[in-house]
């Protein structure tokens, strides 16, 4: 089966995480994969990944002028940062204008990528105009939804009736999250056995635990930290959605009473999170901001790590945790998307800085043996979500979209 994939944004998110996961696997399975994202070019570590390999990566390349209209960088859903468009316009931001150019421009990335690549079936990320403009252009497509759907459809009402009708003439809806069957079906009116909960994965031949040493990692990255501090990661751009305020409030109890190195891997300015001026340089103790990184490198500072946090305010599902619980890493996150359900560590209420402050004390304060245990629980956990065993889910239905 030949299938293409498109994603609203560029890598780095959860739905290109999503995408990564899936069509690895579906190569594996002896299946042919196009993936088409925008992207405006930032150099990172990771760009020849995607730049180097055509074959693969369709990318859109911004700026871009269409349509008598220059684009600086792609549009995001929400006013949300995004790694890969810093300074970007949302949808509701465009003009008349400039939305029917960015629909045509699609059109014909699409119109070259169909005639070439000849897909049997589309999967989109979003329900959102990329999938809009392939309800125009006749491929059965089923469309995969993340938390961002729901927020980009209450966000930005000039969209919704585009996200409608690409949901309505969508073969399926994926849903990482169960408790969000109800809410897109009423969102988009559609039936609701057209929405099917099939959760994520995580990379499990990269994501696992290795026996590291912690001096000898910090300084291959150049790290001049305290090797004898405990480590805590918190893999999340920094933004509000993520919940970076709340743990830099818990930071500074945190201090107080189990010092801590707290490393939080993310692009992003703290700026974007301290709108009326930065957090007082206490709360700021013992942190540091590595930036977007390359999954490998976050690999290996999860597996010289202690624990790991992921206090959203909003989430899909929580595939940093995963990654990090495949590490052998207890997580404290919030109850949101599906992170109640399968973390193992604790799960604490979002905006809430002195529970996670007070998870964090305990965790680390447990025994070393006993927070080795709860490490392999965590393991023993994660290994269930295999991107293997949702692919093979997702081509059930693939095969029935093309009849």
């Amino acid at each position: 089966m030949r299938i293409l994939f498109t994603n609203t944004g560029s890598w780095g998110t959860g739905a290109g995480s999503v995408i990564e996961g899936v069509s690895q696997e579906l190569i594996g399975l002896g299946h042919q994969v196009k993936i088409i994202f925008p992207d405006a070019g930032i150099p990172s570590a990771d760009s020849e990944k995607y730049y180097g390999n055509p074959d693969l990566y369709h990318i859109i390349k911004f700026p871009v002028k269409h349509g008598g209209v220059k684009f600086e960088t792609f549009p995001l859903m929400i006013a949300d940062p995004n790694p890969r468009a810093p300074d970007a316009k949302t949808y509701k931001d465009l003009s008349e204008k400039e939305l029917k150019a960015l629909i045509d421009l699609f059109k014909s990335e699409f119109s070259k990528a169909i005639d070439e690549f000849k897909p049997d079936v589309v999967e989109t990320e979003h329900a959102w105009l990329m999938g809009y403009v392939f309800s125009k252009l006749g491929v059965p497509y089923v469309v995969g939804t993340h938390n961002s759907d729901q927020m980009g459809f209450k966000y930005d009402e000039r969209m919704q009736p585009y996200a409608a009708e690409c949901a309505m003439n969508s073969r399926f809806l994926f849903t990482i999250n169960e408790n969000a069957i109800d809410d897109l079906t009423n969102m988009y009116g559609i039936p609701r056995d057209k929405v099917i909960y099939i959760p994520n994965g995580y990379d499990q031949s990269l994501f696992k635990a290795e026996k590291l040493d912690r001096k000898t990692v910090f300084e291959k990255y150049g790290m001049h930290e305290d090797p004898d501090l405990p480590v805590v990661t918190c893999v999340a751009k920094l933004s509000k959605t993520k919940g970076i305020d709340t743990l830099i409030m818990a930071n500074a109890v945190i201090q107080s009473k189990t010092p801590c190195t707290i490393m939080i891997f993310g692009s992003g300015n703290l700026e974007d999170v301290y709108t009326d001026g930065p957090p007082p340089p206490e709360h700021l103790t013992n942190i540091r901001f590595m930036g977007h990184q390359p999954p490998a490198v976050i690999a290996e500072y999860n597996n010289i790590a202690d624990l790991s946090v992921l206090p959203s305010r909003n989430e899909g599902f929580g595939v940093a945790a995963l990654e990090a619980m495949g590490c052998e890493l207890p997580v404290i996150a919030t109850d949101v998307g599906q992170m109640g359900k399968f973390v193992v560590g604790d799960v604490i209420e979002p905006d809430d800085a002195k529970g996670l402050a007070d998870s964090v004390i305990k965790l680390l304060s447990l025994p070393n043996d006993e927070l080795q245990t709860l490490g392999a629980k965590a393991a023993s956990t994660a290994r269930s979500y295999s991107w293997h065993d949702i692919a093979v889910k997702r081509l059930e239905y693939y095969r029935i979209a093309i009849k």
